[in-house]
C-alpha cells in the first residue's frame, strides 16, 4: 500500500520542525504568553477556592480552547514562515480571531476524541489524534468550516497513518509522558499536592512545546500534500506572489 509519508520522511519532518521551533522559539512562544499567564492566573487563584467538580470542567474546557487558539496563531505564524513571509503576530492573531468559533470547538471535539480514545483503549487515542492531525492547519490555511476541516484532515491522513503516528504521534506521547512526571517529580522535591507553585512548571511546559507541536503539524502536513497533491506545482501556479516556496523557505531557515 503506497505511503504519502515514509517513516524516513516523518524523522526528516521532526528534524525540520526542530530546526525551525529553536530558530524562532521566542517570537512563536510569545504568540501564546499573555492567554497562558491569564490562564495560570485564574488556575493559581483556584488553589484558594477549591471549585466544585463543574468549576473544574469548565477550568479544563478554557485550557483545552485556549491552547488550540494559541496552536492555531503558532500554526498560521509557521505557515507563513514556510512560504518566505515575515513574521506577523498580529495578523496571526487576527486570523485566529476570525476563524475564533471553528478554532475553538474544533479544538475541543479533536481533544475529546483522543482523550476518550486514551481511556477506553489507547489504538483508538491515537488513530484520532492521526486522522485530525491536521485541524488547526486546515483551518488557518484553508478556511474550511467545522464538518469539512475534519473531512480533510481525515483524507489527508488516509494512507499516511504511519508515517504521522512516527512524526506527531511519538511528539505528543513525549510531551504527555513529561507532564506526567512534572506533579510526580514535584511530590519527591516535597512540594505539597495542593501547592499553586505546581500550576506554573505545569502549564510553562506545556505553552513551551506549542512552537515545536505546530511547527511540526504544518510540516506534516505540507509534506503530505506535496506528495499527495502536488501542492508545490499548485502553489507555483497560484501564489506567484510568495516570495519563496515552502522547500526553499525550509532551506533558508537552517
Amino acid at each position: 500500500m503506497k505511503t504519502y509519508l515514509p517513516s524516513r520522511v516523518a524523522i526528516e519532518c521532526i528534524d525540520d520542525a526542530v530546526v525551525l521551533s529553536k530558530r524562532y522559539f521566542w517570537p512563536l512562544f510569545r504568540l501564546g504568553l499573555i492567554p497562558f499567564l491569564a490562564y495560570t492566573a485564574v488556575l493559581y487563584a483556584s488553589y484558594t477556592w477549591y471549585p466544585p467538580y463543574w468549576g473544574r470542567l469548565l477550568l479544563g474546557l478554557v485550557w483545552y480552547g485556549l491552547y488550540g487558539l494559541v496552536e492555531a496563531a503558532n500554526v498560521a505564524v509557521v505557515w507563513d514562515l514556510l512560504h518566505g513571509r515575515e513574521l506577523n503576530a498580529g495578523a496571526a492573531w487576527l486570523r485566529v480571531v476570525q476563524r475564533f468559533f471553528t478554532v475553538l470547538f474544533a479544538s475541543w471535539i479533536r481533544v475529546c476524541l483522543i482523550l476518550a480514545g486514551m481511556i477506553a483503549l489507547i489504538a483508538p487515542g491515537l488513530y484520532f489524534l492521526a486522522i485530525y492531525f491536521a485541524v488547526p492547519t486546515v483551518i488557518m490555511t484553508e478556511g474550511l468550516d467545522l464538518g469539512a476541516t475534519l473531512r480533510r484532515s481525515r483524507s489527508l491522513a488516509l494512507g499516511s497513518m504511519r508515517g504521522i503516528l512516527l512524526s506527531i504521534g511519538v511528539a505528543w506521547l513525549i510531551v504527555m509522558i513529561v507532564a506526567y512526571l512534572i506533579p510526580r517529580i514535584l511530590t519527591q522535591l516535597g512540594v505539597p499536592f495542593d501547592s499553586p507553585v505546581r500550576v506554573p512548571f505545569s502549564i510553562g511546559w506545556l505553552a513551551a512545546v506549542v512552537p515545536f507541536r505546530s511547527a511540526l503539524a504544518v510540516r506534516v502536513y505540507l509534506e503530505i500534500r506535496r506528495r499527495k497533491e502536488a501542492y508545490d506545482l499548485e502553489h507555483l501556479m497560484g501564489s506567484l506572489t510568495d516570495a519563496l516556496q515552502p522547500t526553499a523557505a525550509l532551506g533558508s531557515i537552517r
